[in-house]
């Protein structure tokens, strides 16, 4: 007995930097394998952010699948250090395919996704400084969109930052608050922030939500959590869209295939004159 308790502390210590390092073997860049008569290419990148614990497992399936059917190809990886430093990897020549950007937080498991926000604007920023970007899409699941959200709101009025052109949401939780209990003091920052939506930026915020059979949640996060971003957005130049999907858990809606056609439809098949 005095020896397994001995040992325990290697295997808990080995096995969570197992974990670590799988969970950032992010697939390669790689060429699309076909171009689609049914797909608007361009040179504006699409972001990949995950959630809460997410990790390069969480895009790698949708990465591989949108290269194999034609609708863009991954060329760079961000990967956001435990301090918060920035590392690019990968070569892009920017041309009119669809480039995908994966993006990664060594950090996963913060208390709340306010690092996020402040990672998600520095690599904006940097994306628009060094590659030249003015204008990006931006696929987010969970707390990552939460805070791509928040990004957008606080931040996306900076001349130094691109400017989105569509943000789709994957069960992203805007207000947390309860009904009766505290208030969501991230979501009232948001309702402070409107303002700062330009009056004329024309981009577009799709809103998608799953629920399991009988409940009003993905069994992660309750629906009223996601549409609380109705108000936020109302009455500026950006166009919102809610997206019910039926029968669909919060991990399945990065994961599934189903979704995997409908995040490539919309973003890529109704692009914004």
């Amino acid at each position: 007995m005095t020896l397994k308790w001995h040992w325990l502390p290697t295997i808990v210590v080995g096995g969570w930097l197992s974990y670590r390092w799988v969970s950032r073997l992010a697939i390669a860049p790689q060429p699309l394998a076909r171009r689609r008569t049914d797909v608007a290419y361009s040179t504006v990148p699409t972001l990949l952010i995950p959630g809460w614990g997410g990790h390069a497992w969480t895009y790698n399936g949708l990465l591989r699948w949108l290269a194999q059917q034609g609708y863009g190809h991954k060329v760079l990886t961000v990967r956001v250090d435990w301090r918060g430093g920035l590392h690019f990897a990968g070569d892009w020549s920017v041309t009119e395919t669809n480039p995908l950007i994966q993006v990664l937080f060594d950090h996963s498991l913060t208390r709340d996704y306010q690092p996020q926000v402040s990672w998600l604007t520095a690599i904006l920023a940097a994306l628009k400084a060094h590659y030249g970007v003015t204008a990006y899409n931006a696929v987010a699941h969970s707390w990552g969109g939460s805070a791509a959200v928040h990004s957008f709101v606080l931040h996306g009025h900076r001349s130094e930052l691109p400017q989105l052109r569509r943000l789709i949401l994957l069960g992203a939780p805007v207000n947390e608050g309860k009904v009766g209990g505290p208030v969501d003091t991230a979501y009232e920052r948001l309702r402070a922030a409107k303002h700062h939506l330009p009056a004329n930026h024309h981009g577009a915020v799709i809103n998608v939500y799953g629920t399991l059979s009988g409940r009003l949640t993905d069994g992660s996060v309750p629906v009223h959590q996601v549409t609380a971003l109705r108000p936020i957005l109302a009455g500026s130049a950006i166009t919102y869209q809610e997206i019910h999907v039926p029968a669909t858990s919060h991990s399945q809606l990065h994961a599934s295939p189903k979704m995997w056609r409908l995040i490539a439809s919309l973003i890529w098949r109704q692009l914004p004159k």
